[in-house]
């Protein structure tokens, strides 16, 4: 991108490839991460994330049919967001018919889920989606995320195109869709971009730029690794026994892995999470957020750039 506009000057933003998607993705982990750490864009984006979420969750469980109604249409209603050119479109969301599928299977997995139950509560996070919910993985989030934080995006570019010049001479204005947390809606708003020019498209295609602190190699919140570690985790706690010297006996959590009634990772992860609550009143998801914001470390410039080129 940078070669595209003649940029010399360092940058806050990731140096994409214009015409191609670029293998990186928005993590709503790593903003998260960010926001607690005080970053101001991040505390904004976040809360726009977590508004949408909240709501969502508000009307799912009010028992109210319209308000249900109301719940399921916001998740069918997304759009790919292709100007910021990350991801892998194989994966994404291909038009509306696409996103009306990947909509209604969000929406039944989470209707039928007992860890959105009014008394439960315990998945109530975008981010949380992917460990309970088939096909919802690294690309599909990232798009998710990026357009809820459609609005935090386009003022990010607006400041960097007052830095870079050219960025703002190569901008016009269109229409672009986003989540209006003040009506409760997808609108559509008019949002000044900067637009590359590609073949014989004189009106060239709008770029939406990123903040290198939003992305990551994949999302950093995955069913196997929560499986893997708090679910196969607890399991293995309850299964361990001692012996006549006190020490304990446990069996390995790939020994768990391999037993039939503990391989489905995602059907697992919700039984085991809800089950470990009613029982225990310990939230086993709680403690996996935490485990990742520790753990969290940022994607140094070096592999960002290497991932882009």
């Amino acid at each position: 991108m940078t070669g595209h506009f003649a940029i010399t000057t360092p940058i806050e933003f990731l140096d994409v490839h214009v015409d191609r998607d670029n293998k990186l993705y928005v993590d709503p982990s790593a903003i998260r991460f960010w926001a607690n750490k005080g970053d101001a864009w991040a505390r904004g984006a976040y809360s726009a994330i977590s508004e949408f979420f909240d709501e969502f969750l508000r009307r799912l469980q009010s028992g109210s049919s319209s308000e249900e109604k109301r719940a399921r249409e916001m998740l069918l209603q997304f759009h790919e967001p292709h100007e910021t050119r990350l991801g892998m479109s194989a994966s994404g969301f291909y038009g509306s018919g696409a996103s009306k599928e990947i909509g209604d299977a969000i929406w039944l997995a989470l209707k039928e889920n007992p860890l959105c139950a009014v008394d439960v509560s315990i998945l109530k996070r975008l981010e949380d989606i992917p460990l309970f919910v088939d096909e919802i993985a690294d690309d599909r989030v990232s798009d998710l995320t990026t357009r809820l934080i459609f609005r935090e995006l386009a003022a990010f570019t607006k400041a960097q195109m007052e830095k870079h010049p050219a960025l703002k001479e190569a901008a016009r204005e269109a229409e672009f869709q986003v989540w209006d947390p003040g009506s409760g809606k997808w609108t559509k708003e008019s949002i000044s971009l900067p637009h590359v020019k590609e073949g014989e498209d004189v009106k060239g295609k709008a770029l939406l730029l990123v903040p290198k602190k939003a992305v990551h190699r994949n999302l950093r919140m995955g069913p196997a690794k929560y499986w893997g570690v708090e679910i196969l985790g607890s399991i293995q706690d309850d299964l361990t026994t001692y012996g006549s010297n006190g020490r304990p006996i446990a069996p390995t959590k790939q020994e768990l892995g391999k037993r039939g009634e503990y391989k489905h990772q995602r059907p697992l992860n919700i039984s085991r999470t809800h089950q470990v609550w009613i029982r225990d009143n310990y939230n086993l998801l709680e403690s996996y957020r935490q485990r990742v914001d520790d753990t969290y470390e940022p994607l140094p410039d070096e592999e960002i750039d290497q991932r882009l080129n």
